[in-house]
């Protein structure tokens, strides 16, 4: 459901989407919006060191001082440790630590979409069905040869000849552990809040053309194959393609990014899908400051909000100041697929 309060409401806004308006006058300073813990994120493995799974906490790059070494999190305090343990129930915290072994177990074939640029074009919508439908069949098999063996670790010996050239093929694939560990938040989260799914996160504005090239669209498949061969079987009613498919059309216009600090300018650590966040349109002059506390973003007006206004954010992480009209409208376009219009920008191409 969209966000909503005494102060402000989500209304569509013509050539604009949905956005958020404000109900009454609003003073500067005046907080209109806590967003809660996310529906999916990823701390991408490089930093995985340094900040804490648990409130994303940043100390200079040190190393934090409280280990799970069983799910490879690491954390700022042991209090942020316990809360992560009851955060994820048994369930999530076992999904973490058979994600670990196997990221472990794979470590010569790991790659990383981070320092990946695109090749080639981007799949176009029925390229991405398509394989997806494919992972979809593969997938089919691996739960089938769980479901019949009493382990949980894994399928069993007696598969079949076509299930066995499945689980090769999921074997032989390289690893992308910032993928699986998105994918796998994600997965979770529908899991324990499968009401707030499908009211939030499926409610969000989709992308469905979301990856940036073929090699992109295949990694994501393949992670997906990967989780539902290594997943605790109880949590595989909700690893599905579908899940997979609406997380990532969700994540492409709608993540936060996780920087050092919280403040926007600083190191990009991963990112992260706050659905009630995610109503706020973009402006080069915002009206609205956010601010990341722990695993929340909390929102505050930047200035006095007129009645009726609508409450924009920067999706530019502070950049907006320094670059000119071309640079700002070529980022947004790249990033988010719309030619900015604001007000900053509207003045400054009369110029």
């Amino acid at each position: 459901m969209p966000p909503s309060s005494d102060l402000i409401t989500v209304q569509d806004i013509p050539g604009a989407g949905r956005g958020v308006l404000a109900l009454d006058r609003i003073p500067a300073s005046t907080h209109v919006l806590t967003s809660p813990r996310p529906a999916a994120h990823v701390i991408f493995r490089q930093y995985r060191k340094e900040v804490c799974a648990q409130c994303f906490g940043y100390d200079r790059g040190r190393t934090l001082p409280v280990r799970d070494s069983d799910s490879g999190k690491v954390f700022c305090s042991t209090k942020c440790n316990e809360r992560w343990i009851e955060d994820e129930g048994p369930l999530g915290v076992a999904s973490w630590q058979g994600l670990e072994t196997f990221v472990r177990s794979k470590s010569k074939s790991i790659i990383s979409t981070l320092s990946q640029a695109a090749v080639g074009s981007k799949p176009g919508e029925q390229a991405v069905l398509s394989t997806w439908e494919e992972a979809e069949q593969l997938a089919a098999l691996h739960r089938q040869a769980r479901s019949s063996n009493a382990s949980n670790s894994g399928p069993g010996i007696k598969a079949d000849r076509e299930y066995r050239k499945a689980l090769h093929h999921v074997w032989t694939q390289p690893v992308d552990p910032d993928i699986l560990a998105y994918l796998l938040s994600g997965i979770l989260f529908n899991q324990q809040f499968p009401e707030q799914w499908e009211h939030e996160v499926e409610t969000l504005v989709m992308d469905p053309e979301t990856y940036k090239d073929n090699a992109d669209l295949e990694a994501h498949c393949n992670a997906f194959l990967q989780l539902v061969a290594t997943v605790p079987r109880a949590l595989l009613p909700s690893c599905t393609g579908a899940v997979c498919q609406v997380l990532m059309n969700a994540t492409s216009h709608n993540s936060f990014g996780i920087r050092a600090g919280g403040e926007d300018r600083e190191e990009y650590m991963g990112y992260s899908l706050y659905p009630a966040a995610s109503y706020f349109n973009h402006s080069c002059i915002p009206n609205i400051s956010k601010k990341r506390v722990g695993r929340e973003w909390r929102f505050k007006t930047a200035r006095e909000i007129a009645d009726g206004e609508q409450l924009c954010i920067t999706y530019l992480g502070g950049d907006e100041t320094d670059l000119t009209l071309s640079e700002r409208r070529e980022r947004l376009k790249g990033v988010w697929g719309f030619e900015c219009m604001c007000e900053r920008c509207q003045e400054e191409s009369t110029y």
